[in-house]
């Protein structure tokens, strides 16, 4: 019951209490009548008045402590086995009933089948769901159809709903035709049980000793998440036995060409992430430290699939694989963990670094709305809004995203498109940005703008998971010019040059914040916080990552994206109708 009934029921009861003391002379009135003071019950009151079938469970809940719960004002999504799903798992048990079972088990079998949230059936995905049980484990659901029959919701892979969405006063009724218990069994147990299809799989990490990590680890709070191989999978990367995988690893990792027992290894910790990850998790993530040492999985959302280790450069692309949804084994919860299978072959890589020339303006949630690149198009993102760009301040901080509708020389983005930023201490005091895949190696970090503000100045950080942050060592200044009288050596060896090709122009920059060491290959981390300014905000662009060792003056980039190299002739650069102002020689 809300908290507006709740006023109403209290206000009608006293309103009778009133009548009763007060106007005595009604006595005769009231006599034979029925008030309506409320028609929501709550749990245990639906299934006393109007659905005996579960009673069973209230005799449980008695026992276990749970039926004042029940009965009480609250938010409680509660998957209730029928009396004959309970005598059927009380046979299994060879008890004649729940009740003869320990206070601490009836408690622990209650807080399985109840969340201290109202999750409706609308809101189930094959998946977990959003919020864990009282017994801090996650359920899952599916959607499955068998035979001829009508599709069926099916929780934890045990039982079915049979009637959904009963709602009551204090949450949600789901009613199932089995008893949900958590698996007892290991990841590394489950392993072991895994068929044939996945027999390289597990002799490599039996091989490893990996096995025995996930059999016997079962501390409070340690949890593993493992990637499956099928033999199918090792298929598409034309592995058919542990010879045909060395091989493979010899090219991906070779500093331990000569070691095969150290690629075993590194191979079967890369399948391992120490944390519990469904899919759901996944799908927030972008990448995931795996027990290999500084190795990583990325992940990225695209339409309904889930794909993992997709790798793009300027020059180069590596196609991901997707994560099979379908899977029998996918989201399979274990007593220490999940399993999650594949649909193809993963490995770790070892790449020196890479040149990535980034659009801040890539965020997921961006890149799914209609205002997308669509010129004349802006929106207004409020803190929480972006789930790889964060920020917070004073005064109502908002970024807003827009799309130009045409060229000119103060307007030179890339794409078209860029953010509105006011970054100084009054508004947006700090913003926190997930950097693409960045590869191990040593970076020039350039961010690139249209200069705005006076003394608008924040300094930088660079922060891996599990490694020292790295605090830049330049300050930078959003109300800085770009000069456009000096060379481009001179401004490179004052830590500016000019990233956009078609007009140079002082207003258009990109400035060195300084050098980082990404330590593993991944998506890291980049801080940014107001030191000064209170003045107009300034647009944001591009962000470009360039190994140190490599130039850093090209590639250029016009207003249609395209990578532009010196000697490229004017009519070659977006917008074509437009005159080229600078030099594009050097």
């Amino acid at each position: 019951m809300n908290k507006t009934h709740y006023k109403l029921k209290s206000a009608l009861w006293l309103a009778a209490l009133v009548s009763i003391f007060v106007f005595g002379s009604c006595d005769d009135y009231m006599k034979g009548k029925t008030f309506l003071t409320s028609d929501e019950v709550m749990v245990d009151e639906y299934i006393e008045q109007r659905d005996s079938s579960m009673s069973d469970f209230l005799k449980v809940a008695d026992k276990a402590g749970f039926r004042g719960m029940l009965h009480a004002y609250g938010t409680n999504t509660c998957f209730i086995p029928t009396n004959e799903a309970l005598s059927v798992y009380c046979s299994r048990l060879g008890i004649d009933s729940l009740q003869q079972l320990p206070v601490d088990e009836l408690e622990k079998f209650m807080k399985f089948h109840i969340v201290r949230d109202t999750i409706q059936s609308s809101e189930f995905v094959d998946g977990r769901l959003v919020t864990a049980t009282m017994l801090g484990k996650y359920l899952t659901t599916r959607t499955v159809q068998e035979g001829g029959n009508d599709p069926v919701i099916r929780i934890n892979r045990q039982a079915d709903i049979v009637q959904k969405d009963i709602r009551v006063a204090n949450g949600i009724i789901h009613k199932i035709n089995y008893v949900l218990t958590p698996n007892p069994k290991t990841v590394g147990e489950m392993i072991q049980e895994l068929p044939d299809i996945y027999s390289l799989f597990k002799s490599v990490i039996t091989e490893s000793g990996m096995i025995d990590t996930l059999i016997q680890n079962k501390a409070e709070g340690q949890w593993f998440t493992v990637f499956l191989q099928s033999d199918a999978a090792f298929a598409t990367a034309g592995i058919t036995d542990r010879t045909s995988l060395i091989e493979k690893l010899k090219v991906a990792q070779p500093d331990f060409e000569n070691d095969e027992a150290k690629l075993i290894d590194i191979y079967s910790k890369y399948l391992i992430v120490k944390r519990l990850a469904y899919v759901a998790d996944l799908s927030m993530s972008s990448a995931e430290l795996t027990m290999a040492t500084n190795q990583v999985l990325t992940f990225k959302n695209s339409k309904d699939s889930l794909i993992v280790n997709e790798y793009q450069t300027l020059t180069k692309f590596e196609k991901g694989i997707p994560v099979d949804k379908n899977s029998e084994w996918t989201d399979l919860s274990c007593y220490n963990g999940v399993m999650i299978d594949l649909e193809g072959y993963i490995q770790p890589v070892k790449r020196g670094p890479e040149a990535i020339y980034w659009q801040l303006t890539d965020q997921p949630e961006i890149k799914k709305m209609k205002e997308y690149r669509k010129k004349g198009s802006w929106y207004v993102f409020r803190p929480g809004d972006l789930s790889e760009l964060q920020f917070g301040g004073k005064n109502n901080p908002t970024i807003t995203y827009v799309v130009d509708n045409a060229f000119s020389e103060k307007n030179q983005y890339v794409n078209y498109d860029y953010f509105e930023i006011p970054m100084r201490p009054t508004v947006i005091q700090w913003i926190e940005i997930k950097t693409p895949v960045l590869t191990e190696g040593v970076y020039n970090v350039w961010i690139c703008w249209r200069r705005g503000g006076n003394n608008n100045k924040f300094k930088t950080t660079f922060k891996q998971e599990g490694k020292e942050d790295q605090v830049l060592p330049n300050v930078f200044d959003l109300g800085e010019y770009f000069n456009t009288d000096n060379t481009p050596e001179v401004n490179l060896n004052n830590g500016m040059k000019q990233y956009n090709a078609k007009q140079k122009i002082s207003v258009v920059c990109s400035r060195n914040s300084g050098a980082i060491k990404v330590e593993y290959t991944g998506r890291h981390t980049l801080r940014f916080d107001a030191l000064s300014g209170n003045s107009q905000p300034a647009w944001w662009d591009m962000i470009q990552f360039i190994p140190v060792e490599q130039n850093q003056l090209w590639p250029r980039f016009d207003i249609e994206g395209n990578a532009i190299y010196p000697g490229t002739a004017c009519e070659l650069i977006a917008p074509t109708d437009q005159v080229c102002v600078g030099d594009l020689l050097n």
